[in-house]
């Protein structure tokens, strides 16, 4: 065993399994890569072995077979305890906590695996299939794991265990789709487990989300045989998007907007609006501070709004941005907002404001003037529903509806048609078309 693995004292655990209990699932397996800082926990249970990668190995990716990893002689890490891991000057550290001065150090990458019924746990969160530690200038962490327990990692992040169970269905369908769809969105790993990619906090205890996955296993949409790009989002406050509306791509047809069912989701008001001065929509735009701003919208050619086109009156400058990138850029929950011109000594005692680095939030000090925001505050401003041009002292005020892109599956809607009696299958035809067609993966 290389010299390097073991530093101080090392509790290992000798553990002799069959291979019965490695075998390989039939179904495809992912590479995720997780989001920890060190440092973190782990906490195994069962039978779980720790492998190392030969130093031959470190010039090539990290995704490599099973077979080119090496058991470390002495077997498992020791069930039951608690380790922190680090990384120091390079090296990947496990201290047992509580346990002063039991720690082992490795320069070289490690991986997990954990025979059946046993758990691999970080920072509290439970995770099947292999973990991967890979030491350098940041420690990287990767779980490989089955597809199927992706799904269900993803659904139980996504939705909540008391949504009806064919909107969970619906819902693992799409997240299956849109797995397979994105892969070979990174470079050395399928996916991250960020909204980049679909949040994925690791498997959950509640048998729910398991059984609404295996009770769609495998199946995937598609369109004209290939799998569609099955976006989901929360909530659109009433109607979803269509695709090219919202990120200037080409149209696709089962991404078309339809009507939504989604008012009585907890997402479907913004739960605050956002106040933006002057000077910070200037800083936040890319202009120089001290100017006043012309905004004018631009429409789609069904007359709905897709964004603003912005000209500083001072730089003789125009910037164009889309709905979807002022959410973005301001961290608005949705694309579906209104906009108000306000003087901020103006606005109503029901409504106070919360400065930031470059935007500012007006916060509702109850339910009921977050649904009366538009009443209340259109008395102290100005729609913007054409060109107009904010003056010193003057904010605009945003406040709108939903949450999320608002293009494909809305999944507070899906909540309503289920408990409207719609099957799974009628609520993705519902928003991904009458066209779409289910397919089983091996087909």
């Amino acid at each position: 065993m290389p010299r390097e693995l073991l530093a101080t004292t090392v509790l290992l655990l000798v553990l002799i399994l069959g291979l019965a209990e490695w075998a390989v699932a039939a179904e495809p397996e992912l590479e995720v890569k997780l989001t920890f800082a060190p440092p973190f926990s782990l906490a195994c249970s069962g039978n779980v072995q720790l492998f190392f990668l030969p130093e031959s190995k470190l010039a090539q990716k990290p995704y490599l077979p099973p077979e080119a990893w090496l058991l470390l002689e002495e077997g498992a890490l020791l069930q039951g305890t608690t380790w922190e891991i680090s990384l120091e000057q390079g090296e990947i550290v496990f201290r047992a906590a509580g346990r002063e001065g039991e720690a082992f150090r490795s320069k070289l990458p490690l991986l997990l695996r954990g025979a059946k019924g046993s758990e691999i746990k970080l920072n509290g969160r439970l995770y099947s299939g292999t973990i991967q530690f890979w030491p350098g200038e940041q420690l990287s962490v990767f779980n490989r794991l089955g597809l199927e327990d992706y799904v269900a990692g993803v659904l139980s992040s996504e939705a909540y265990a008391s949504w009806p169970l064919e909107a969970l269905k619906a819902n693992a369908v799409a997240i299956r789709t849109y797995t397979l769809y994105s892969l070979g969105k990174h470079e050395i790993f399928d996916l991250c487990d960020q909204v980049h990619c679909q949040v994925y906090r690791g498997l959950h205890h509640l048998p729910v989300f398991k059984e609404a996955v295996a009770a769609t296993q495998g199946q995937v949409l598609t369109w004209n045989g290939k799998l569609i790009e099955a976006v989901y989002h929360s909530s659109s406050g009433g109607r979803t998007r269509n695709n090219d509306e919202v990120w200037a791509s080409p149209p696709l047809p089962y991404l078309r907007a339809v009507e939504d069912f989604d008012q009585a989701g907890r997402n479907y008001y913004w739960p605050q609006a956002y106040l933006v001065s002057l000077d910070e929509l200037a800083r936040a735009l890319g202009f120089s501070a001290g100017q006043r701003i012309e905004l004018s919208p631009f429409l789609s050619p069904a007359g709905d709004r897709l964004g603003f086109v912005f000209f500083a009156t001072k730089q003789q400058e125009k910037k164009r941005f889309r709905n979807e990138e002022l959410r973005r850029l301001f961290s608005f929950p949705s694309a579906n907002f209104r906009v108000l011109v306000v003087k901020e000594q103006a606005l109503p005692a029901g409504i106070s404001t919360r400065r930031g680095v470059n935007q500012g939030a007006a916060v509702l000090n109850n339910q009921e003037n977050r649904l009366q925001l538009a009443r209340t505050v259109q008395g102290v401003g100005r729609l913007v529903t054409g060109t107009v041009t904010l003056e010193p002292g003057e904010s605009l005020l945003f406040f709108g509806n939903g949450s999320g892109h608002g293009v494909g599956l809305s999944q507070w809607g899906a909540v309503a048609l289920a408990e409207r009696d719609y099957s799974y299958q009628e609520i993705l035809r519902h928003y991904y078309g009458d066209e779409v067609r289910f397919a089983s993966l091996g087909e």
